[in-house]
């Protein structure tokens, strides 16, 4: 089994900034991003991930999310 796990409060303070880079570039979403907590094993050809974030962002971003999804 692998296993990945990253806890670093500077690892997740550069994935945070960049998740919201990508985001901001590729989708056009202004989304503050923190990155809590990232686990990754796979086991017999199966990957299991979790991951914990926190997003804060205007109303108006959120509704625009949504609508993009097709939930609003």
């Amino acid at each position: 089994m692998d296993e990945m796990k990253i806890s670093s409060k500077f690892t997740r303070m550069l994935l945070s900034k960049l998740a919201k880079g990508v985001l901001h570039k590729k989708l056009g979403y202004n989304v503050d991003i923190q990155l809590n907590e990232l686990n990754a094993s796979i086991s017999d050809e199966k990957a299991h991930v979790h991951v914990s974030v926190d997003a804060d962002m205007s109303k108006e971003e959120l509704m625009k999310i949504l609508k993009k999804i097709g939930l609003n």
